[in-house]
């Protein structure tokens, strides 16, 4: 575990190195500030409360997560330094776990740029602070999710770009098919159909949590799916070194 560490430290500090941590915190604030106060319509609503900055972000992470890990192991294929980390005295478990430790430290990051919302929110009335600490365990377990299945991804590719294209791919339909204006769709097709949107979906169980609902079905499955593409990431990754 601690080799884990200290190569999630290694990928912390390696997004703080170029422009793209900043651009992905600031284009993330953006998200959230124009999700919230005017797609949201806070000012309209005159509600405190951020459900309408919650509800948009499973569409938002899907969005901009796999720009994050889209470098991660499609870059060390590109430059050739993946045979460099193979020779690594640690386990291609660690080197998998470091690089998705690193990555959520820096979503974690992101969504503490964020805590000015809920604190304008605090200021113009009385905020119920219970759904709010809910929705960003959810956004972790989410951000999680989408971390592992972007981690996944990137290690098929020697490039970058289809490498993002992919994962966008694969976040934006798990959020989709559980929205309900996707499950609307379905009501014409067999039930079992819109049952297996609803149970794959991400979006609906995230509003669940996000609403204060601690179920704790939802948590194993957003656990659940981010152990699975670890796993198949070390999978993966300890196919190429066992053929390097």
């Amino acid at each position: 575990m601690s080799k884990s560490l200290v190569l999630a430290g290694k990928e912390f500090r390696s997004y703080f190195s170029s422009w793209l941590a900043y651009i992905f915190i600031a284009l993330f604030v953006a998200a959230a500030l124009v999700s919230f106060f005017f797609l949201a319509g806070f000012f309209a609503d005159g509600r405190a409360e951020l459900r309408g900055y919650f509800s948009w972000l499973p569409l938002t992470l899907a969005i901009l997560v796999p720009g994050l890990t889209m470098r991660q192991w499609a870059k060390e294929n590109e430059m050739g330094s993946i045979e460099l980390l193979m020779t690594l005295p640690a386990h291609t478990r660690d080197l998998v776990l470091g690089k998705f430790l690193g990555t959520m430290g820096f979503v974690a990051v992101a969504l503490l740029f964020t805590l000015g919302i809920p604190i304008t929110v605090e200021i113009l009335g009385d905020l119920d602070w219970g759904p709010v600490v809910g929705g960003y365990a959810a956004a972790l377990l989410l951000g999680g999710a989408y971390v592992a299945i972007g981690l996944y991804v990137s290690s098929w590719f020697h490039d970058q770009f289809p490498a993002l294209l992919v994962g966008w791919l694969l976040c934006g339909l798990l959020a989709a098919v559980g929205h309900e204006t996707v499950l609307g769709w379905c009501e014409a097709l067999p039930a079992f159909v819109s049952r297996t949107f609803a149970f794959v979906g991400f979006w609906d169980r995230f509003r669940a949590i996000e609403r204060g609902v601690l179920d704790l079905r939802d948590v194993a499955y957003y656990l659940s799916v981010t152990g699975l593409f670890l796993y198949l990431n070390v999978a993966r990754i300890r196919t190429k070194r066992w053929t390097a």
